[in-house]
């Protein structure tokens, strides 16, 4: 509870400060579950305000408040002055091992960076695009030597730069209902009361926001987001059985 005061109490800060001086003001990256508090936040601040993690994917986001001469429509243009992508690659790959998302994380936090300072980290088993504040940029480049038993170098490139995408499943399933548990218990392969709990016990976001009804129907292009289990995006219905069950269409991030 008292880090969500405080992250609470920095956003009203940081808003405040952009209506009224008119200039950009941004947190560090926000996992999910502080994405959920800025949004609860949101219809109440002064200034106009937007989530953005570098590109349309991302799990991690900073909260940006807009000056006025600054359009939320052009997310890319306000993280040009908050936000760094930074590629980061074998000096040699013919000697690279197979490089994990794990692995770039655990060799950025072993240089003592604090998560909140980097965003989401996009590799191919190779190279990796690293999303950062602006303010670590340098300190990465020019720290950052070594994954694993790799020699790596990194630089900084613009934003639009990055050609790794997350990458997911295309699934079809059959539910009961487009209910959020029955959704989940199906894709993850857990029992209704287990799907509802994780829902309950404040594990699940539906587009950024906590969930908080097991009941909530999902709609066409909602992304789900289950902690432990992944992450998914509800496609729709397909068709309908006989005994009244629903084929939906499902894509998996994994």
């Amino acid at each position: 509870m008292a880090e969500k005061d405080f992250l609470e109490k920095r956003i009203r800060e940081l808003d405040q400060q952009c209506y009224d001086r008119d200039i950009i003001r941004y947190t560090d990256f926000l996992d999910i579950r502080e994405q959920s508090v800025y949004l609860s936040m949101q219809r109440e601040l002064s200034s106009d305000s937007l989530l953005y993690g570098g590109h349309e994917e991302a799990d991690r986001q900073m909260a940006m408040f807009l000056p006025s001469y600054m359009d939320r429509d052009y997310p890319e243009l306000a993280a040009e002055s908050c936000m760094a992508l930074l590629l980061a690659r074998p000096l040699n790959e013919r000697f690279s091992d197979d490089l994990t998302h794990r692995d770039f994380l655990g060799a950025l936090m072993n240089l003592g960076i604090e998560r909140s300072k980097t965003g989401d980290i996009l590799t191919d088993g190779t190279k990796a695009y690293i999303f950062t504040t602006s303010d670590m940029a340098g300190f990465i480049c020019d720290e950052l030597r070594r994954v694993r038993h790799t020699s790596i170098y990194c630089e900084k490139v613009p934003l639009s730069a990055c050609d790794i995408r997350p990458k997911f499943e295309e699934l079809r399933v059959n539910v009961a209902s487009e209910r959020a548990d029955a959704v989940i218990a199906a894709v993850y392969k857990l029992s209704r009361e287990t799907a509802s709990a994780l829902i309950e016990a404040g594990n699940v976001f539906m587009d950024g926001r906590e969930l908080r009804k097991a009941s909530v129907e999902l709609r066409e292009g909602c992304r789900l987001s289950v902690r432990g289990h992944g992450k998914l995006r509800y496609e729709g219905t397909e068709n309908v059985t006989r005994k009244g069950r629903l084929y939906v269409n499902i894509k998996r991030y994994v």
